[in-house]
């Protein structure tokens, strides 16, 4: 049996862990995937990971595995190097677990996080998106949704998917935006507490009619409100809909009963709810069926214009 201090393996080589083994020895299988983990300078780990501070961090990780550091150790660099309010550590730990095993393990009575591998289960984001496109889409250097430039405001920009790719979007350059960090993780964040409705708002933006869509959303909320801004980005989620509240209404000419109010509390904009109240099936052909539907009410307000 190979002993503890002959062992090359990247456990025995972090203090206070072989001891944990019946062997003395963790084999390197499971602390590390086979795959090799990417270099913190690779075009690999920028495809994979758009937040320079992000990477930053995982640099850290990366070259402190065998001697890990502790979260005071963390938050002292995210302070030094990167210049962030250390509660933001926790989050770009936690962002970084998407895709790599991230472990915090005690050793020596310390916490230490330990870059093991890649996750397991690593975040369903599909392919990286290509250098090229991360280029073009950050090339206007300003923040899609806050307007701060990267010059005059110092943030840092990057690639944001307008409609999650876990939601179903995909990585064409449509689906794309330039955002600053703070509205990238704040817009995370927001998705996020629609993670019990994922699966439904996945199936909603799968079909092809922008009205399908919002009902699809709107009936998986059950007669929940649901914020406008959701509406919108299901609505485009094939092609851009610069009046969804159109598409909205068309549901009406199927007995959709919506209700719609305006909350003036929630910061300096006012935000739009709506939800429906009373739901029926869609015909299977949508357009065809408004047409119709359109031409039966001029037809009445015809005949009724007649008789007066």
């Amino acid at each position: 049996m190979t002993s503890p201090s002959q062992c090359q393996h990247l456990c025995c080589q972090i203090p206070g862990v072989r001891s944990r083994s019946r062997s003395g020895c963790r084999l390197a299988s499971e602390l590390v995937e086979s795959r090799p983990l990417p270099e913190p300078d690779s075009e690999e780990l920028a495809a994979l990971v758009g937040s320079t501070s992000q990477r930053l961090l995982y640099g850290l990780l990366y070259r402190r595995r065998s001697n890990p550091p502790t979260m005071v150790e963390l938050r002292l660099f995210a302070a030094q190097a990167l210049g962030e309010d250390q509660s933001q550590t926790d989050r770009r730990v936690r962002e970084l677990r998407r895709y790599f095993d991230v472990a915090a393990e005690r050793i020596d009575g310390e916490h230490r996080y330990i870059l093991r591998g890649w996750a397991k289960h690593p975040a369903a984001d599909g392919a990286p998106i290509s250098l090229r496109r991360r280029a073009e889409v950050l090339a206007p250097q300003r923040c899609a949704m806050c307007g701060k430039t990267p010059l005059e405001h110092h943030v840092t920009l990057v690639v944001d998917h307008r409609i999650p790719q876990s939601w179903g979007g995909s990585n064409d350059v449509d689906n794309l935006q330039p955002l600053c960090e703070d509205c990238n993780a704040g817009k995370r964040d927001y998705f996020h507490s629609f993670e019990a409705h994922a699966e439904e708002i996945r199936k909603a933006i799968s079909y092809d009619e922008p009205q399908r869509r919002i009902g699809a959303l709107l009936a998986a909320f059950k007669g929940e409100w649901v914020r406008g801004d959701l509406i919108g980005i299901v609505a485009s989620a094939k092609e851009y809909q610069e009046d969804w509240q159109r598409r909205l209404r068309d549901l009406r000419f199927f007995g959709w009963k919506i209700e719609h109010q305006n909350r003036y509390n929630e910061g300096a904009r006012v935000r739009a709810y709506y939800r429906a109240t009373v739901v029926t099936e869609l015909p299977e052909n949508i357009p065809t069926a408004i047409r119709a539907e359109e031409a039966r009410r001029r037809r009445a307000r015809s005949a009724s214009t007649l008789e007066d």
